[in-house]
C-alpha cells in the first residue's frame, strides 16, 4: 500500500499540535521540517522548528529538537517516515518533503 504524501490534521488535532508546539518551543511556530539524521547513537528523528518571523527557533542546544519530531510522528502514524516531512501549523497539514534533482542531474542543461 502506497502512503499518502500530504496528510491533514482535523481541527481538534492541529489545536492540540499547535498548542504542544507552542508550549514545547515557548512561542508560536509556523512550520516543523522533520528529517531523519545519524547520530552516536543510531538513527533519529530531528525537527528544525520556523517561528512565525520565518526564523529558525533554535532547539538543538536544548535537545528539544528531538521532542518536537515525536510529536508529530505521533500525530501523523500513517505517513511515510521513510522520508522527511514538513508540517504547516496553519492549516495543519503534513507533507512529504520533496527536492528536486537539478537539471544537470536529470539530462537537461543548467
Amino acid at each position: 500500500m502506497t502512503k499518502p504524501t500530504e496528510l491533514q490534521a482535523d481541527d481538534a488535532t492541529r489545536r492540540a499540535l499547535d498548542q504542544q508546539l507552542y508550549t514545547l518551543v515557548g512561542r508560536p511556530v509556523r512550520e516543523v521540517r522533520i528529517t531523519r539524521v545519524c547520530r552516536n547513537e543510531g538513527l533519529r528523528w530531528v525537527a528544525l522548528v520556523i517561528g512565525l518571523n520565518g526564523k529558525e527557533v533554535r532547539l538543538f542546544d536544548t535537545g528539544l529538537h528531538h521532542a518536537a519530531a515525536v510529536i508529530l510522528r505521533e500525530a501523523f502514524p500513517d505517513a511515510d517516515w521513510s522520508a522527511a516531512q514538513d508540517y504547516t501549523v496553519r492549516t495543519g497539514t503534513l507533507a512529504r518533503r520533496s527536492t528536486a534533482l537539478p537539471a544537470g542531474l536529470r539530462g537537461g542543461r543548467r
